[in-house]
């Protein structure tokens, strides 16, 4: 090949990898500012308005430990599917613990025969139409949802630390 052709070729060839390096960039920048960040927040049904719960209470709830409210109704607990980001983050910031050790917990009553795991429910719509008629059932949703429900599902006093 005359020099021509391999300087045209190589000029060619770089171009081509600076387009794709920069599209890809652009893909990772897309992707980083659009990633999704759920903003867990607590729910429940109004016959527990009277509850105080703290991260330890939370967790002994959700991990199906506390059967009963101070009010002597049973305790419902919903959540959503384990690869949901409101889940994930739910479980984070509230009981302080990743999702695969509250998974833990469920196993273990369940092949101990003690206990069964939370009811899960596919969407918010759902978890908002199971917690409202449930009583004693407590749930989370995205705060960003919060206008879709009953003020008297937000009156527990939650804790985050």
């Amino acid at each position: 090949m005359s020099p021509v052709i391999n300087f045209l070729l190589h000029t060619a060839q770089t171009t081509l990898s600076q387009a794709f390096r920069l599209l890809l960039a652009a893909v990772w920048l897309f992707s980083a500012a659009t990633a999704v960040r759920a903003d867990p927040l607590l729910i429940h049904h109004p016959s527990i308005s009277q509850e105080t719960l703290n991260s330890g209470a939370l967790v002994r709830i959700y991990a199906m430990q506390k059967r009963a409210w101070s009010n002597g109704s049973r305790v419902s607990v919903f959540i959503m599917p384990k690869d949901i980001t409101l889940h994930r983050q739910f479980v984070q910031r509230y009981l302080h613990m990743q999702p695969y050790q509250l998974d833990r917990f469920w196993h273990r009553l369940v092949f101990s025969g003690t206990g069964t795991i939370p009811q899960v429910v596919a969407s918010v719509e759902e978890m908002i139409e199971k917690v409202a008629a449930t009583p004693g059932a407590i749930g989370y949703i995205d705060s960003a949802e919060v206008d879709r429900i009953d003020d008297a599902m937000l009156t527990v006093k939650a804790h985050e630390t």
